[in-house]
């Protein structure tokens, strides 16, 4: 009768413990995986930039261009969501949201800048560098990018030229060791799902 006892107590709390784990929502094929260091990029502030000064935080990685003129826009504007909504959680300062250029031939530093304070993104780190740098980051993260050169596009009436750049819409997430753990692929980012992810990898070891 002990030993029946035993099983069952056991297999209760195993269920129990299946009950509980909790399945991260994005895609996580592949995953995790060592995420690939950053070399030799600098920030919207002029400095270098490593992914070793940022180990202990969870980090968000989206890619896009400052002239983009539909899919960037949306895809910071969930960002600007998940922002708040983590924040509101008291999450401020344990994660941190990264945006890379693929366009590095017109996102310098000072662009970067303008446009991260114009849009109220004062937090995120805006990254740039040399074409040779970026496109090692870019294979490696798995971010397909063809500049397109400059188009001319019609918004209501008005005729207005944009860059256009090819690339991968996506958020990358990478956990407080410095695992990519999975990804969201597409321009539309489900927030809620972003959140809770997040906020259970902030809190995951603590």
């Amino acid at each position: 009768m002990k030993h029946i006892f035993k099983l069952s107590t056991f297999f209760i709390l195993l269920i129990s413990l299946l009950a509980s784990a909790y399945t991260l929502k994005g895609s996580t094929k592949g995953f995790p995986k060592k995420a690939p260091e950053i070399k030799n990029l600098i920030t919207d502030e002029g400095k270098p930039f490593s992914l070793k000064d940022y180990k202990g935080k969870v980090l968000l990685i989206t890619y896009g261009y400052t002239q983009c003129p539909h899919v960037c826009p949306t895809i910071t504007a969930f960002l600007k969501q998940v922002e708040t909504q983590l924040n509101k959680r008291g999450f401020k300062g344990k994660y941190k949201i990264i945006f890379i250029t693929v366009n590095p031939k017109d996102d310098t530093v000072d662009r970067l800048k303008e446009y991260k304070k114009t849009r109220g993104f004062n937090d995120w780190i805006f990254l740039t560098g040399s074409k040779e740098d970026l496109e090692k980051v870019w294979k490696n993260y798995n971010v397909y990018v063809k500049d397109r050169g400059t188009m001319v596009m019609e918004h209501n009436g008005h005729k207005m030229k944009h860059r256009m750049i090819d690339h991968t819409a996506k958020l990358t997430i990478i956990d407080k060791k410095g695992y990519i753990v999975e990804e969201f692929k597409s321009m539309y980012l489900p927030v809620k799902d972003i959140v809770e992810d997040v906020s259970y990898l902030i809190k995951k070891g603590d």
